[in-house]
């Protein structure tokens, strides 16, 4: 007896799950799957230390390095967002390799940059953010590399976290003074 089974994922993705994602998207363009709304709720804890509440659940924990006068018992705003960039690239990549039908082996991405803290401290004028932000992919799948370099290039584009980053975007913050001592 053969087995002529009719693999159903790839990559730990359904087949055509990408497919099927987009189909939703344009049935319903401004509905909760074309534009879906993200929430965290940032919680500080003590010194520079945060606790921070994500959809699934999860909790992360922030701070700072002891360099800068934190504990070091959490990853930095710095990490959290490269760790961002890295994630929103792996979910790219692994999507559109698996909608190409490409099996993917391994896959890491090595994300890293240099903040200006002078600026940040106020030490000296400037951006105190990321002057650049660098990653290095490993990939080992079942393609030439020539086809990889070219997906991946026509993938690059379509990341959500690393276009944020790469263009101007509104950031509304909103202050709300609240007396804890009326409300224990």
């Amino acid at each position: 007896m053969s087995d002529t089974s009719i693999q159903l994922t790839i990559n730990g993705l359904p087949r055509g799950g990408g497919r099927a994602v987009q189909e939703r998207i344009r049935a319903d363009g401004d509905g909760d799957v074309a534009c879906p709304r993200y929430e965290t709720s940032v919680h500080w804890v003590s010194g520079y230390q945060t606790r921070t509440q994500v959809r699934s659940g999860a909790v992360l924990q922030g701070d700072e390095p002891s360099t800068y006068g934190g504990a070091d018992l959490g990853a930095t705003p710095q990490e959290l967002l490269l760790s961002a960039v890295g994630n929103c690239l792996a979910a790219t990549y692994i999507g559109g390799l698996t909608a190409a039908g490409i099996e993917v082996r391994s896959l890491r991405l090595d994300v890293s940059g240099r903040v200006n803290f002078r600026a940040a401290f106020g030490v000296l004028p400037g951006a105190p953010g990321f002057e650049s932000i660098h990653v290095k992919v490993a990939l080992d799948a079942d393609a030439p590399q020539a086809q990889l370099d070219a997906l991946l290039a026509r993938l690059l584009p379509t990341a959500p976290i690393p276009d944020t980053i790469s263009r101007p975007v509104p950031l509304d913050v909103q202050i709300q003074h609240v007396d804890q001592r009326q409300n224990p």
